[in-house]
């Protein structure tokens, strides 16, 4: 009896230790599959930089007003980013400190021409990349820059200054923009 139950405490010890192995070798190829998939996205984040033709696409935005530190944005809005126009379409948050011309619409909804676009560092290999836009509305008259911290797994986060505009802050991610594709979705006209 004794050696029956030795027996059977071998044999599951055997199946047991089989079974480890083999969950430790699938568990080494998952972790391999994923660093493969964080390899292609930042490859892909790299390349969005380099055409300098990408959209933002905002979920959440830091304010600064009491009370409401974070919303989460529902409704699509974007930033379309091209080395022959940015198209803006955010929702606002803050304080307007000079007058603009239409109240009801958000200073943070313009199209520019010709912006200046900067970048500094890849976001390959678990870096950061920061690339800031330079444009002026021609509607409002006003100069914005828009600073935009990238990381190799596609997600950004998007500063947005504005002349007479309290900042505001974006958490978000970013799309390619294929060539001879618009802008954006939903340009503003004017």
């Amino acid at each position: 009896m004794k050696t029956k139950i030795l027996l059977w405490g071998l044999v599951l010890g055997l199946v047991l230790t089989a079974a480890h192995a083999d969950s430790g070798s699938r568990r080494s190829a998952r972790q391999a599959q994923r660093a493969a998939e964080a390899a292609a996205t930042a490859r892909t984040v790299d390349s969005i930089l380099t055409a300098r033709r990408f959209l933002f696409v905002p979920t959440r935005v830091v304010t600064q007003m009491p009370g409401m530190s974070y919303v989460t944005l529902s409704t699509y809005y974007e930033v379309a980013v091209t080395p022959d126009s940015l198209v803006c379409s955010l929702p606002y948050y803050g304080y307007v400190y000079n007058t603009i011309l239409d109240p009801d619409r958000s200073p943070f909804y313009f199209t520019a021409l010709k912006p200046v676009i900067r970048q500094e560092g890849v976001p390959s290999g678990k870096q950061k990349a920061w690339v800031t836009v330079e444009a002026r509305e021609p509607y409002n008259r006003r100069n914005y820059a828009l600073t935009f911290e990238v990381f190799d797994n596609a997600s950004a986060s998007l500063t947005v200054q504005g002349t007479g505009t309290q900042r505001l802050q974006f958490l978000g991610n970013l799309f390619p923009i294929p060539a001879g594709e618009p802008a954006a979705i939903n340009p503003p006209i004017r």
